[in-house]
Formats: structure tokens, C-alpha cells, sequence
């Protein structure tokens, strides 16, 4: 099985969910705040590869569960990353124009409306968590115990707090453990979490809990470094065009080599830990060697 054999069915999976939310927000509201469903849509519309919701599937099938049963959660996990994504396209932060060859968010819509709309998905994301209750498949407890995971690794403990660093820390003065400080916060947080989620809401054991989260840090900074060796290795940055603002970047302080060979360890570590447990582990597997090997 390879990544786009187990990605493909589960990513139209994902979009239908995430396209019948916005359809149901859409049908529920004045028309006169119908901008913000059209913005909120052509984000999440936008492309990519679905990659912290797939990650929650994978960690559900991993621990037995049923991946229908999560959706919510992984919808609510890939409005938090849709929502980052437009308020860092930002002028005021990275000052991107483009994002996934398309005109980025504030380009298409107005700054204003660009915020509004990264405020929509932010907190439509815990309504999304809210809806776990209609599963059944999960006891109050557990989806407390879910929501707290969420704030956790996208507020400023997490996404929030490497944002905030990455946006504050000059480029020239980063030492590597700073570098890795700022995104194992920034981007790690979040793939750690949608690797945890699954295992808060099933109540997994401790070592199950441990054996997934030694995977989540391990592909969360492997993918982080693999972002950066496609900066470095394409003029226009796979469709998002030049970077106006210098930003922290492992080939900065790392050879390219250097680079690639603490990216493969990292995913070598990741898939190690896992692969023993047979087929359930496979869709993990498969993620993670598609993190080695990315070239968009």
C-alpha cells in the first residue's frame, strides 16, 4: 500500500465532511454573512494533502477504531491548520500572496475579511469537537479530555506560542535548539496532536499513548524539515512564490546533507516505533515515508 492508495478514498472522505459543514453553516445563516462561508470555503477548498486529518484516521485505525467516528475531530483539527495558514499569509506576519497557487485568502478577500474569516474557523473548529457527542462513541469525559488536547497544542502552549516566536526571532541569531524549540511548537504541535487525538477519545493506555506520541514528535519536526528542503531547493516554493520575509530554516544552520540525513532519522525513529504492530500500524508507516520522500 502506498500513500496515495490509503490517502486517496480517506481524503474524499474528509472533503465531504468538511464541504457538507460549510454547506449546513451556510444554510443556517443571513445571507448578508454569506462572505465568510465563500472565504472559509476557498481556503479549505485550496488543495493540499488533508495531512493532520489523515494523521487522525491513521492513529484511529491504529488503536481499532472506527474512522467515521472522528471525523469531527479531524475536521475541527484541519479548520485550526486552515485558519493558521490564513493569518500567516498575512502582511503583518509572512506576507504571502500566494498559497497553493491560488491568490492567498487577504489577496482574494480583503485583509479585514481574511481575519474574520481565520476567527470563523478557529472557533467553528470547537464547535466541530461539540458534535463528537452525537457519535456516541465516546464518553463526556473522554471528549473533555479531547478538547483539551486541542487547546493545548494550537493555543500558546503550541501553535500559537512557535508562531509567536517565529515571527519575533531574528533569523541570523537562531541557535538549532531554538530553531527546533520554535517548531516543534509551531508545526509539531499540531501533527503531535492529530496523532494523540484518537487515543484521548479511546482512553488508550499509556504505552500505546507513549508509542504515538514518540511518532507525532518525530513526523512533526521531520515534516517541518522537509518544508524546508523544498524552500531550499525550489525558486517559488512549490506554488506559494517567493518569500518576501526571512524566516528560521534548518538549511540555514545545517548543510543540505546534514539536513536530509537528521530528516530521514526522524522518520526512521517514527516508523520503528510503530511497525511492529503489523497492519494496523501500515497507514502510519505509509504517512511517514511520505513525509521522507515530498516533493510538493
Amino acid at each position: 500500500m502506498t500513500f496515495e492508495q490509503y490517502s486517496q478514498g480517506k481524503v474524499k472522505k474528509i472533503d465531504s465532511y468538511i464541504l457538507n459543514s460549510l454547506r449546513r453553516y451556510r444554510e443556517g445563516i443571513s445571507q448578508r454573512l454569506v462572505t465568510l462561508i465563500d472565504s472559509m470555503t476557498y481556503s479549505l477548498e485550496s488543495g493540499g494533502k488533508r495531512l493532520r486529518p489523515l494523521l487522525c484516521i491513521a492513529s484511529t485505525e491504529y488503536l481499532g477504531g472506527n474512522p467515521d467516528s472522528v471525523m469531527p475531530a479531524a475536521c475541527a483539527i484541519e479548520y485550526i491548520h486552515t485558519y493558521s495558514l490564513i493569518h500567516d499569509d498575512l502582511p503583518a506576519m509572512d506576507d504571502d500572496d500566494v498559497r497553493r497557487g491560488k491568490p492567498s485568502s487577504h489577496r482574494r478577500y480583503t485583509e479585514p475579511v481574511a481575519l474574520l474569516t481565520g476567527d470563523s474557523l478557529l472557533t467553528e473548529a470547537f464547535g466541530q469537537m461539540a458534535l463528537l457527542r452525537e457519535e456516541k462513541a465516546f464518553t463526556s469525559d473522554r471528549i473533555l479530555d479531547g478538547f483539551e488536547l486541542l487547546v493545548h497544542h494550537s493555543g500558546i502552549r503550541g501553535m500559537v506560542g512557535g508562531q509567536l516566536l517565529d515571527v519575533t526571532s531574528a533569523e541570523s541569531a537562531l541557535t538549532l535548539p531554538e530553531l527546533e524549540f520554535i517548531h516543534i511548537h509551531k508545526t509539531g504541535a499540531m501533527i503531535l496532536m492529530s496523532v494523540l487525538m484518537p487515543a484521548k477519545l479511546m482512553g488508550a493506555p499509556p504505552e500505546t499513548v507513549q508509542r504515538l506520541r514518540r511518532y507525532g514528535e518525530a513526523v512533526g519536526l521531520a515534516f517541518q524539515i522537509s518544508d524546508d528542503l523544498l524552500d531550499s531547493e525550489q525558486a517559488f516554493r512549490y506554488a506559494r512564490g517567493p518569500r518576501k520575509k526571512p524566516k528560521p530554516s534548518y538549511v540555514h544552520l545545517m548543510s543540505p546533507a546534514e539536513t536530509r540525513d537528521k530528516l530521514n532519522r526522524l522518520i526512521d525513529s517514527a516508523v520503528s516505533g510503530v511497525k511492529n504492530d503489523g497492519a494496523r500500524a501500515e497507514p502510519l508507516v505509509r504517512i511517514a515515508e511520505f513525509i521522507r520522500s515530498r516533493k510538493a
